[in-house]
């Protein structure tokens, strides 16, 4: 059992998978928090709902706010998916690399075969281009939603703006500041049924997660004040 680490599903909408991949879970994690973020039915088992659906941006922050309140004694959450698309084996793999590693993002990187979804393929290929050139780190596989972060770090996320899509790219590049740059941990990749329970829209979610990505690296905060982006090594 991985006692202190907390898994945190983000879920809208979620159907039997869900279901499943708790019940995998349950076996190394005792510490599994849903938050339902606002779904027309309430999510069973889910700590902590949206009234309204807000985006999973606002889902993760609020889903780490309760967390740092209520397991005091959790040293990491680990953020997964809700689709399926997440295995236990991979998600305990990101929790051991966060615990031996806590001054690094753990990325759970998928290797992408031939004949993935186009919408897949397309914004994974788009996201990394983009986010090399804007933060200067490659990363294999930016879009990935199975993260491990150390308590250290919660306070840093839950000041990161967005509430959608947007967010895990800002986070992803905020990762480039700290003392470690992310670590990919290679996982399995997985789609089910051409990944169709999917809320990611490829083309519109694509460009506002990319226009988030440059203005979070251009330092622009939602207020409008420049904060500038620098990597590690450079004054402040």
């Amino acid at each position: 059992m991985v006692d202190d680490v907390a898994i945190l599903i983000p879920a809208y909408e979620p159907d039997e998978k869900l279901d499943r991949f708790l019940s995998d879970l349950a076996a190394d994690f005792p510490h599994v928090v849903v938050v339902d973020d606002g779904s027309s039915r309430p999510v069973p088992g889910a700590a902590v709902r949206h009234a309204v659906n807000r985006g999973k941006g606002a889902a993760i922050r609020t889903g780490v706010a309760w967390i740092r309140e209520n397991l005091p004694d959790v040293r990491a959450v680990v953020t997964a998916d809700a689709d399926g698309q997440h295995l236990a084996a991979d998600v305990k793999r990101v929790a051991e690399t966060v615990l031996s590693h806590p001054d690094a993002l753990a990325l759970g990187a998928r290797r992408l075969p031939h004949g993935i979804p186009f919408r897949s393929w397309f914004g994974n290929k788009w996201a990394r281009g983009t986010f090399r050139l804007l933060t200067g780190v490659y990363m294999s596989d930016t879009q990935s939603g199975l993260r491990g972060i150390s308590r250290r770090y919660w306070a840093r996320l839950l000041e990161i703006p967005g509430d959608r899509y947007e967010y895990e790219l800002r986070m992803l590049a905020d990762a480039c500041r700290w003392a470690e740059n992310p670590i990919e941990v290679p996982i399995q990749t997985v789609y089910i049924a051409g990944n169709a329970s999917s809320h990611f829209r490829p083309f519109r979610d694509a460009l506002a997660t990319q226009w988030a990505l440059l203005r979070h690296c251009l330092g622009f905060r939602v207020d409008g004040s420049a904060r500038g982006f620098q990597m590690k090594g450079e004054e402040e």
